[in-house]
């Protein structure tokens, strides 16, 4: 018998781990933690494993380590028992770890490594004697699974080395033959290259899966997989493969939100699973049972999909960590644009649209774009061609600016109001590799709208004519406008290039064709202007000329004022035509982003 408190027969303390004390466990919280020095182990790893209290202290304990899946079998053994002594337990023959005395401990530290037969995840279990018969049982750690090896890399063109950067000469990723005969596949490919390929083949009780991806950079990378019932993150299982290092594991988790959280058992139901890395690309396969049995369902914080049920399949990829921890994707996770039954040999070679995203695109559009490329452009340059003209008591030109400014305005609140109720309130824009300025777009968005609505405002207290604070007022209204107008053509650029608008990359090229025209438009304005003033001028003289030589009876041959009024004429008709021109191509702009928009 082990001095102190007796646990009972050897077979009892490594089966059930129940002390012989006649009495039940308590029911409360224990006031003792057992926590593993890391979440991972291969062979010839030691794993220090620490139990402990702040609040009080033990006289009793019994550790062992057991399979995760059934909690029954003991695994591995004990190298250094602290001050207790190991069982004969498991095919080590030290599987376990008690107490040599009842003296008081406030901490006992051990030591566990892994022997040949130990493969599969494994959990510490303890059961913890405070006072005789008081005691707690089922105090565990955090499941601690093997790391699989990374598969061997040719070393011609792939070198690994933990702790230090993977130089990858990136290969092809072909098309499989197989998706849509053997397998379903959810695809980005042109021709036979492909940028991503998630395939699925069902397996009676479980689902085959397989993830293969072209990376930049395969170093310390996750890819991963979503379950979900809709096109956005939340309450989704998520299936990730992590290569850190020369570790690798593949591991359940669920998205909170916005955020990835662990669960109870990372590697429940999955089986089989194969990393490897090959010529810059990242392969994934594994086995996901279908769903779990009624005595092991677990709660929503360890949500398990039933794959005989469809589910959007949201495909993702970033940055790993050390201790099989991922940090958030580099860019946002595609999603497939229905659901998918994994029965099915479907091929999806599309991504979901979003539609309130592509909502909130071309209404800046056409605010931006449109409205205010014009609304300028009237203010700026047409105030003598109407200067006499009035549309409803008021300038002709001020009745464009103002209506198409409205607008614009109303077009942008609109926007904004859409794109918060898309993504649920305000929400970051991840950087891409040679995009880190696409994170400023929603900051820009919200600076824009600012000043869109400050403007009109202002304009509710504008001074008189007359008054000396107009240029004060006129300075202020053109420098918001101008700010405004030059972030918000910014602010495009960046948002086509977001992956959720889904537009071609050449889209962005239009934009930086209409700021091009807008330009070369702005200086042919500013050209005519000159002469436009010029020929008013002259004519002026002209009137002045006339009425002195009527008045002093000389005979001078002077120039018909008719012929001054036909020029005005003529510069008024090519001022008009100018802005014809200018709306017809701002149309064009327009229509022309707007297709490639909503369409793709």
């Amino acid at each position: 018998m082990v001095e102190g408190y007796s646990f009972g027969a050897p077979v009892a303390r490594c089966g059930d781990m129940l002390p012989s004390h006649g009495v039940s466990p308590q029911a409360s919280l224990p006031p003792y933690s057992l926590t593993a020095s890391t979440n991972t182990y291969k062979l010839g790893d030691v794993i220090n494993i620490t139990l402990q209290s702040s609040e009080t202290t033990l006289k009793g304990y019994i550790i062992a380590a057991k399979d995760n899946a059934t909690r029954k079998l003991v695994m591995g053994r004990f190298t250094d028992a602290a001050n207790g002594i190991t069982l004969n337990c498991g095919t080590s023959g030290a599987g376990a770890v008690t107490h040599q005395n009842g003296q008081l401990k406030s901490s006992q530290l051990f030591k566990w490594e892994p022997i040949a037969d130990t493969t599969e995840p494994i959990v510490f279990i303890a059961t913890v004697v405070e006072t005789e018969p008081s005691f707690w049982m089922g105090i565990t750690t955090e499941v601690v699974t093997p790391e699989i090896p990374v598969s061997p890399l040719p070393p011609t063109n792939v070198t690994t080395t933990i702790g230090t950067t993977t130089n990858v000469q990136s290969g092809s990723l072909p098309t499989d033959s197989e998706c849509g005969a053997t397998k379903g596949c959810f695809i980005d490919c042109t021709g036979n290259s492909c940028n991503y390929i998630v395939t699925w083949r069902d397996n009676g009780d479980a689902v085959d899966f397989e993830l293969s991806a072209k990376l930049q950079d395969t170093n310390n990378k996750w890819i991963a997989i979503g379950f979900s019932s809709d096109l956005k993150m939340g309450d989704d299982e998520v299936i990730t493969c992590i290569l850190f290092g020369n570790n690798t594991s593949v591991l359940r988790s669920f998205n909170d939100g916005k955020g990835n959280v662990p669960v109870a058992n990372p590697v429940e139901g999955l089986s089989n699973y194969i990393v490897t890395v090959q010529d810059g690309i990242f392969r994934c396969s594994f086995r996901k049972n279908k769903r779990l049995t009624r005595q092991k369902r677990q709660t929503s914080r360890s949500l398990f999909v039933d794959l005989d049920n469809d589910f959007n399949v949201m495909y993702g990829t970033g940055p790993a960590s050390s201790g099989s921890r991922v940090s958030i994707h580099i860019e946002n996770p595609v999603v497939t644009p229905g659901k998918v039954d994994f029965q099915s040999f479907a091929v999806i070679g599309d991504t979901a649209k979003h539609p309130l995203v592509k909502v909130h695109a071309c209404l800046m559009i056409i605010a931006w774009i449109f409205c205010t490329g014009i609304a300028i452009i009237a203010a700026r340059h047409y105030k003598p061609v109407w200067s006499k003209s009035s549309w409803f008591n008021q300038k002709i030109w001020f009745q464009i600016h103002r209506t198409l400014m409205v607008t614009a305005m109303t077009l942008t609140v609109i926007a904004f109001i859409t794109i918060f109720v898309e993504v649920g309130g305000y929400s970051e824009v991840y950087a891409r590799p040679g995009k880190e300025y696409l994170p400023a777009h929603p900051v820009l968005g919200i600076i824009v709208t600012i000043l869109c609505i400050l403007n009109p405002i202002m304009s509710l207290f504008r001074p008189g004519p007359t008054d000396r604070k107009r240029a004060i007022f006129n300075w202020a209204h053109w420098g918001v406008g101008m700010v405004a107008q030059i972030l918000a053509i910014i602010t495009i650029i960046f948002g086509v290039e977001l992956q959720k608008s889904t537009a071609p990359r050449y889209t962005v090229w239009v934009v930086v064709g209409f700021v091009i025209y807008y330009v070369i438009m702005e200086i042919t304005q500013k050209v005519v202007d000159k002469l436009f003033n010029s020929q008013i001028d002259k004519a002026e003289d002209a009137t002045g000329e006339m009425t002195l030589t009527q008045r002093s009876s000389y005979i001078v041959s002077l120039p018909k004022l008719d012929d001054k009024e036909k020029k005005i004429i003529k510069v008024t008709l090519l001022k008009k035509s100018l802005l014809a021109l200018h709306v017809v191509c701002s149309l064009s702009f327009t229509l022309a982003l707007l297709i490639l928009v909503s369409l793709y």
